[in-house]
């Protein structure tokens, strides 16, 4: 199944290829180009099944003071009934190739290319590849910081595929 988005499958360069991508480290921050997304660089999070994750993106602290960004991989059957180990932490998921269906407070719903799911912190949620294929998604994770005034807010699931592009002015529809 081809997909607009793009997502690395993984395995290993070929011996005579020269890696121009290059990860980027610093006191603050690191990150992961896509050219540097080979298995070599693969990881195994703890509570999830027949799943490998690219680390894209994480403060080099830690988590606890901003947050994470994975390129997770799942393959069928896959997935966690315990994803998010951080109770005060919010979940974003974007789907880019595959089927996954995300249970967030009891509530289920099927995802697919184009798929988001916004995960409230203290939310109990679930998330598996029910397709035939590898499922692919962006996993964003955040410390949740409450705004003055404002409620925690609810779960967010949405296609972005049944949402009609507005295009920016001046691009002749091509910006939409």
């Amino acid at each position: 199944m081809s997909s607009k988005y793009y997502a690395p499958h993984g395995g290993h360069p070929g011996q005579e290829s020269i890696i121009t991508g290059r990860a980027i480290f610093t006191e603050a921050y690191a990150v992961l180009p896509k050219g540097t997304m080979h298995d070599i660089v693969v990881s195994l999070l703890p509570g999830w099944d027949k799943t490998r994750a690219w680390i894209l993106a994480r403060p080099m602290s830690g988590f606890a003071e901003t947050f994470a960004q994975y390129l997770m991989e799942v393959q069928p059957g896959g997935g966690s009934d315990t994803p998010e180990p951080d109770p005060g932490a919010e979940d974003a998921i974007f789907v880019l190739e595959g089927t996954a269906s995300i249970t967030i407070d009891g509530v289920t719903h099927d995802l697919t290319p184009g798929g988001f799911a916004y995960v409230p912190p203290s939310s109990d949620w679930t998330l598996h590849n029910t397709g035939d294929e590898d499922l692919r998604f962006q996993w964003i994770r955040k410390a949740y910081r409450p705004a003055p005034g404002l409620g925690e807010p609810d779960p967010i699931v949405v296609n972005e595929n049944d949402i009609e592009p507005n295009g920016m002015p001046g691009t002749d529809g091509k910006w939409a």
